[in-house]
């Protein structure tokens, strides 16, 4: 009850406060003791504004581990442009927490704010924005950033912005996109028209759904360029004949890139696997028909993990849970399953929904239809429960470690009955389970 109360002050607290670019706002940091595990939850924000992690397959620390990226479209003093019925639609802008202070920063400012990703080897953030009919791609130097932030001197978000190159609108409509390990390339995902041979083809290949399953996203010609974030120049990597989902690159070996066949629901084959040279464009774990394939990330040099559903008792006519698949051999190995029984109890979750690992590939993690996140040690199978009743609404906990693996992030509507997210952050060094140093 206390750490409740702690929580509802927070809220009251911080429920007025809005962010400005450049301008830290308090910590809305609490603790919360999660009443299934007995683990220390430490609360980042404070439930009250529409906030969301990043995807689980992008970064969200910065190089020196101090700053957490998130996005929000509740926090902005201003609004943005209208919508249907003349109201007023938030504008959704990036955010920096501040680890060792809890304070948050507003990152990212004004229309047309795309897509953003943290380099792997500089302090460095990339960001797509949309102006006029022009897909740009910026450059932002974060160290210089936050320590204007810090001495309170923030100027305007253009004056720390570096436009990189234009993508050419001949190559495809550009979507999301990664960033390459050596932050020497984005890899962007674009849509096309192709011939009316290959619309022919894409509908022959289509994903019929069956009775139980849906089909949410209707396919489409998509394809993979890369932008040179040196020079600007764009440069066709592969083109398929599927929408392209869930792209991202190796942040241990260069120029490999995993993504999705995405349907919004199951596919007949979904994980795919390309360099970015074209050399080489194949399936990934190839499927059978009882595979609900999903949430694939990369893991490690090696691996990439990925969950089979088990949430349908026909899924459960085979091994179900998180596995991982490696790169070099194919080999294919799974690391656990929890949840899945159909007796009235805990068990009642039809286990693991997303999945992801730490980069040492000692641990793996994941969410499960009940809301709740466990993680794994790999070398034992051994299987902990961390946190319970995430709700799952408005979206999944989508589990993640933090770079050197002792801290876990996920998001959470327990505190909203599932109208909202908090966005936590769990210190697994102090689990009698974790080591200490790794």
């Amino acid at each position: 009850m206390k750490a409740i109360a702690l929580l509802a002050c927070g809220l009251m607290a911080c429920a007025g406060a809005k962010a400005q670019f450049g301008v830290y706002t308090p910590s809305e940091v609490t603790r919360f003791t999660d009443p299934g595990t007995g683990v220390e939850l430490t609360l980042l924000t404070d439930t009250a504004k529409n906030d969301r992690f990043m995807y689980q397959t992008d970064p969200m620390w910065t190089a020196d581990g101090n700053h957490i990226l998130f996005r929000s479209s509740g926090r902005q003093a201003g609004v943005g442009r209208k919508g249907k019925g003349g109201k007023a639609r938030p504008q959704t802008q990036y955010y920096f927490i501040d680890v060792p202070t809890g304070r948050i920063v507003q990152a990212t400012d004004g229309e047309g704010i795309g897509g953003v990703f943290l380099a792997n080897r500089s302090n460095r953030m990339f960001f797509s924005r949309r102006e006029g009919d022009k897909w740009n791609m910026y450059a932002m130097e974060l160290g210089r950033f936050f320590a204007d932030a810090d001495a309170g001197k923030c100027g305007k978000a253009a004056d720390y912005a570096t436009l990189i190159g234009t993508f050419p609108g001949e190559m495809g409509r550009p979507g999301g996109f990664c960033v390459n390990s050596d932050d020497y390339y984005a890899f962007i995902t674009v849509s096309r028209e192709g011939t009316e041979e290959e619309r022919r083809r894409m509908e022959a290949k289509a994903f019929r759904p069956r009775g139980d399953q849906p089909l949410k996203v209707k396919p489409a010609l998509s394809g993979i360029r890369k932008m040179d974030l040196r020079t600007g120049e764009v440069t066709p990597v592969i083109d398929t004949e599927f929408r392209i989902g869930h792209i991202q690159a190796s942040r241990f070996a260069p120029y490999e890139i995993v993504f999705c066949n995405e349907t919004g629901g199951d596919a007949d084959q979904r994980m795919w696997y390309c360099r970015a040279d074209s050399s080489t464009y194949r399936p990934l774990y190839r499927e059978t028909p009882l595979d609900w394939v999903t949430h694939e990330t990369f893991a490690s040099k090696d691996y990439v993990y990925f969950n089979i559903l088990g949430f349908q008792p026909r899924l459960r006519k085979q091994a179900t849970g998180i596995f991982r698949i490696n790169l070099r051999t194919d080999d294919v190995e799974p690391l656990g399953q929890v949840e899945l029984g159909g007796d009235g109890s805990m068990l009642r979750g039809r286990g693991f929904w997303h999945c992801n690992a730490s980069r040492d590939d000692k641990w793996a993690t994941g969410d499960t239809f009940a809301g709740n996140v466990w993680i794994i040690n790999t070398a034992t199978g051994e299987r902990h429960r961390i946190a319970t009743g995430t709700v799952m609404r408005p979206d999944h906990a989508q589990p993640s470690f933090s770079p050197d693996g002792t801290r876990l992030l996920f998001q959470s509507g327990r505190f909203s009955g599932g109208k909202r997210l908090t966005l936590v952050m769990v210190d697994l060094t102090q689990l009698p389970y974790f080591p200490a140093r790794r």
